[in-house]
């Protein structure tokens, strides 16, 4: 069988090449590939991570979605109450919150767990051979790694002794040092004896809520234990010849990339403050809490009727298809230390938490701007999809209106990207725009524009990584 990855994530390819010679299939590429980003991907994600998975299914001819994204603790009955806000240079200047209270519930097992079962050709030890080995072995940064670190490593991870100890040689020498993950290694080996579900009701779970406890974080037993993914709440759409299908909510990205192709396709002589305007609009009327589900659904009927992540996209030759964003926050700074793995802090990311930090959110989905698609053209089925925070969406129209002007997936991801901010601030790549006064000008391929990736079937597979975060393209 022949498979293709694109993806953020640089050692990807490694472990997608591990199982090359056991004719995998493109879920079992997707599995191991996200286990291994989330060993060696450190800051970017971690292993405690969530995320919103779309893909198409040959056996019944169907796009489908899954959000395995994060959920609030029930209660906040945790000893730290604290708001432990930091501040960073990374993307400009960033401000986010570190410790165990920021912790949330990850649902990324859930969805791997949920991919395994119903997809996957391969043993679950075979697909975590190579991601338990790295973790052991050691492995040195990947370059979005060492450029997140660049801004986040001594406020972010330096602060807790865990995280320190293991840090310690990159702390040194961000280019060569190594890091090695064996409590993590070992946790690894114990979820693919027992399956990924130990993560929420096993061994797994209580050493993690047992740091949480220590941790003065939110987290229990029942929190773990009731995690439910939401399958197809799904939108299906038409742009020029690409039929489109995305989550639909409770994330707002597929939501915000219809708005984004509006208006980047308008003929408005103020274009900048149309997207102004969407990044407002985001604001004001879909970050919050309660039943966001039906109302961004709503939301992408009344759009389709007018005229800190990780990306990883695997296809096959039977025409199957995933696209995977995930993510774990910008990073707590917290390592378990009996499982070895780093916890999220998507309680503690201040703009996607409308009340404020440990304020009411009903044990709500947090608000994400992920936004996986599927694409169905006239050649055949791609995915796409991209990490970048509030970038995503943007990032993610753009591409999909150079192709339906070039239909050049390559030529589409590599022309230059531009960002519109709330506060009408502009940051562009060199030649993105026309008039360049007023505008922050970034390198070429900055990984601020997030990391646009595809894969596909047409005549044959193929994938499409981005220069801005990774680059990577593999299949065999």
């Amino acid at each position: 069988m022949k498979v293709s990855l694109a993806s953020t994530s640089e050692y990807s390819s490694n472990a997608a090449e591990s199982i090359s010679d056991l004719n995998p299939n493109a879920a079992d590429v997707l599995i191991t590939s996200v286990l291994t980003s989330m060993v060696t991907d450190l800051g970017v994600v971690s292993p405690t991570a969530s995320g919103l998975l779309s893909y198409y299914d040959s056996n019944t001819n169907s796009t489908n979605t899954i959000d395995g994204y994060f959920v609030a603790p029930e209660l906040f009955n945790g000893n730290d109450h604290d708001e432990h806000r930091i501040s960073m240079t990374y993307g400009g200047y960033v401000e986010t919150c570190k410790g165990g209270n920021t912790f949330a519930i990850p649902g990324i097992y859930k969805i791997l767990d949920y991919v395994y079962r119903n997809f996957a050709s391969l043993p679950l030890n075979t697909l975590m051979e190579y991601p338990i080995n790295i973790a052991k072995e050691g492995f040195t940064l990947t370059q979005p790694t060492k450029d997140y670190f660049i801004h986040s490593l001594e406020p972010m991870f330096m602060w807790h002794e865990n995280s320190k100890i293991v840090l310690s040689e990159v702390s040194k020498d961000l280019d060569s040092g190594i890091v090695k993950l064996e409590k993590l290694s070992d946790t690894y080996e114990h979820i693919s004896i027992e399956g990924f579900n130990d993560f929420y009701v096993g061994d797994v779970s209580k050493s993690i809520l047992k740091t949480v406890q220590i941790e003065g974080g939110h987290a229990t037993t029942a929190d773990f234990s009731k995690y439910e993914l939401i399958k197809n709440n799904k939108f299906t759409t038409k742009y020029n010849d690409l039929n489109l299908t995305g989550h639909s909510g409770p994330s707002i990205g597929g939501l915000m990339v219809l708005k984004y192709l509006d208006a980047l396709t308008s003929n408005s002589e103020n274009m900048m403050k149309l997207l102004q305007n969407v990044y407002i609009d985001r604001e004001n009327n879909y970050e919050f809490f309660g039943n966001r589900k039906e109302y961004i659904s709503n939301e992408i009927k009344k759009v389709t009727q007018s005229p800190s992540t990780i990306q990883v996209n695997t296809s096959d030759d039977s025409n199957n298809h995933y696209s995977i964003t995930f993510s774990s926050g910008y990073g707590s700074g917290v390592l378990c230390p009996n499982t070895g793995m780093y916890f999220n802090n998507s309680l503690g990311e201040i703009e996607l938490n409308p009340q404020g930090f440990l304020g009411d959110t009903k044990r709500d989905r947090l608000i994400s701007n992920m936004s996986p698609l599927i694409i169905e053209t006239r050649d055949g089925i791609t995915t796409i999809g991209s990490p970048g925070a509030d970038r995503i969406s943007s990032a993610i129209a753009q591409v999909l209106i150079n192709y339906s002007k070039n239909n050049n997936w390559q030529e589409s991801i590599d022309k230059p990207r531009f960002h519109v901010n709330g506060d009408g601030s502009v940051r562009a790549e060199p030649e993105s725009l026309k008039n360049q006064h007023d505008i922050t000008l970034t390198d070429e391929y900055d990984m601020y524009f997030g990391g646009v990736c595809v894969s596909g079937l047409y005549n044959d597979v193929f994938s499409i990584g981005d220069k801005r975060r990774g680059n990577v393209s593999w299949k065999n």
